[in-house]
């Protein structure tokens, strides 16, 4: 059987049309060939794997994301060799073309109450410690930009760390798993909850946030709505 390289799917790539919502949405997708599949979507861009070689992931960002595609692509080269990144193969004009990292990430592990083990949390840290060895500053590290695979984690979605300033979002999960993951964990937490929590960090995150505080806050509501 003749080996698929990543190049022949251009054509079917360059029929996609991604394009990003107003505000903090997910983009949406149109004119999609039906020899890929979407296997995520952000808010800058979509990813898509091909039928015949699901080895590669092509993501590809909406129209007017272009300044992300080229920070995205100077961040890739930058973490070449790395093994907590994926492998960057090459880019066209809209998009680029990474390996596709099986695994679930951390959202929809806390979703399905699937465990995230300590050596998670570390090797995050190890992850970041590389990237900053290379120059980079790597920020915008949430739940789903964090995969959880068989011995290891990969973290995807590099766009940011080629920007300076710290959102904290890294050492403010790291503080929560450490205060409260031992009381939730392996037990399948509601996405609803879910997105009902991050929208109340994104409100409080820039005014001296406090994990500890913010759970506190939301321990005495919950137990308001129990009565």
């Amino acid at each position: 059987m003749k080996e698929f390289h990543w190049e022949e799917a251009i054509p079917l790539i360059e029929e996609i049309e991604v394009q990003a919502g107003e505000g903090n949405v997910p983009v949406t997708i149109r004119n999609m060939p039906d020899q890929l599949h979407c296997a995520g979507i952000g808010t800058d861009a979509a990813v898509f794997v091909h039928a015949s070689s699901p080895s590669y992931a092509f993501k590809v960002y909406a129209e007017g994301k272009e300044q992300t595609k080229v920070n995205e692509v100077a961040a890739y080269k930058k973490l070449a060799g790395s093994s907590c990144y994926p492998v960057f193969y090459g880019e066209g004009s809209r998009f680029i073309v990474i390996s596709f990292e099986p695994g679930m990430n951390l959202y929809d592990c806390l979703a399905t109450g699937t465990y995230i083990p300590p050596e998670a949390i570390e090797q995050v840290d190890q992850a970041i410690e590389e990237a900053e060895q290379t120059g980079l500053n790597p920020r915008d590290i949430h739940l789903k930009n964090i995969i959880l695979q068989d011995g290891g984690i990969k973290l995807i979605d590099v766009s940011e760390y080629v920007k300076p300033g710290s959102d904290r979002r890294w050492e403010h999960l790291k503080e929560a798993y450490k205060l409260y993951y031992p009381l939730i964990a392996s037990k399948p937490i509601s996405p609803k909850f879910m997105e009902f929590v991050k929208m109340h960090y994104e409100r409080q995150k820039h005014n001296n946030f406090s994990p500890g505080r913010f759970g506190r806050m939301f321990a005495a509501w919950l137990e308001k709505e129990k009565r």
